[in-house]
């Protein structure tokens, strides 16, 4: 039986376990971004300067969001409360052979 404390955490935490790997592939589509633009305006000091700044911000965010999912997994081991985060499963593709 759940108490209203246990099933308050339990919400939060199933928010969290949604939001976070969404966070998380933003920061990560951010740093590659800057990477892209680092990359491709090398002879111009102004947009190479603008990639590393988004790299920098993109490894930063990277940092937090993998932090914070790190705390509130200890958190929910350390109160007892279980949980998980459920990334799905890759897709699949299903090849037809031809006839």
């Amino acid at each position: 039986m759940f108490t209203p404390f246990g099933n308050t955490l339990s919400i939060i935490s199933y928010y969290v376990s949604l939001l976070v790997p969404l966070l998380l592939a933003v920061a990560i589509v951010l740093f590659f971004w800057g990477l892209v633009k680092f990359i491709a305006n090398a002879s111009d000091e102004a947009a190479r300067e603008s990639g590393k700044n988004l790299m920098i911000w993109g490894m930063i965010a990277i940092f937090v969001m993998v932090a914070f999912w790190s705390i509130i997994g200890y958190v929910q081991s350390s109160l007892g409360v279980s949980g998980n985060i459920n990334t799905g499963s890759a897709p699949t593709v299903s090849i037809v052979p031809m006839t």
